[in-house]
């Protein structure tokens, strides 16, 4: 039963990986290397866990989700931050300094793998807990919610590769802006905790459109990736050259 839920738990991850390699038509990654950094946010799991046990006791958050401060703090200041920077961590440490790492769009692809393995492991953890029939819900929210918070910084990543002088800007703010997805998205599912019934329901409710609008963000993140791409015959002008140009003092 172990292994067929792990299975079962990994599916979705796989699914949603082999949907985004697709997207990267002009100089695909290599698969062993998409292996790699999955496998590395599987192995963030069980670390971050510890660290986000760690901080909840530190912050005084324990129990239930009852209360406005323990779903804030739970769903920015320790899944949100914590989770993205560990996911980021993978792809810095495991890829990005690499000869792999030659076009925006692998930015996106890595961030994707390292999001998709996180997400998997945790859904076997799930899965453990409520039993097979949770996934149905986190194959096509959870999990696919990873991979989009993970994306925008992601995106970051991958331009600022190409414009070393605003490369700290971008991935910062991508890393901003995930960990503020990834906090609204489990705050959305937190509220039925903490709101009167039909308040808390609307809000949780609110998480599918949420996620559909960081699709459509997502699809966008990836044409423009690929039509700036060194690889594409038909690039278009890259418009961020104009800030290496101002900022380079070289």
């Amino acid at each position: 039963m172990c292994i067929f839920n792990f299975m079962v738990a990994m599916i979705p991850g796989i699914l949603w990986m082999w949907y985004i390699y697709k997207s990267d038509i002009f100089e695909p990654e290599p698969i062993g290397k998409i292996i790699l950094i999955f496998v590395g946010g599987i192995l963030m799991v069980i670390p971050v866990a510890l660290i986000e046990a760690g901080f909840s006791e530190l912050m005084g958050i324990s129990g239930n989700i009852d209360s406005l401060y323990k779903a804030i703090s739970l769903s920015w200041f320790i899944a949100g931050i914590i989770e993205e920077f560990a996911k980021f961590g993978v792809v810095i440490f495991g890829i990005y300094f690499t000869k792999d790492f030659n076009e925006p769009i692998d930015g996106i692809i890595y961030s994707s793998a390292a999001a998709l393995g996180f997400a998997s492991l945790e859904n076997f953890i799930y899965i453990n807990k409520f039993g097979t029939a949770i996934i149905l819900i986190r194959g096509p929210l959870s999990t696919l919610g990873h991979l989009l918070f993970s994306a925008l910084w992601g995106y970051g990543l991958g331009r600022g590769k190409f414009h070393p002088t605003i490369a700290r800007r971008l991935a910062f703010t991508g890393l901003l802006l995930a960990a503020g997805a990834h906090g609204l998205f489990n705050f959305f599912l937190m509220s039925k905790n903490i709101f009167p019934n039909v308040i808390g329901i609307t809000m949780a409710i609110m998480v599918i459109p949420f996620v559909f609008g960081l699709w459509i963000v997502l699809r966008h993140l990836i044409r423009k990736s690929e039509s700036v791409s060194p690889f594409n015959p038909d690039k278009i002008p890259d418009e961020l050259d104009q800030y290496d140009e101002r900022n380079d003092i070289g």
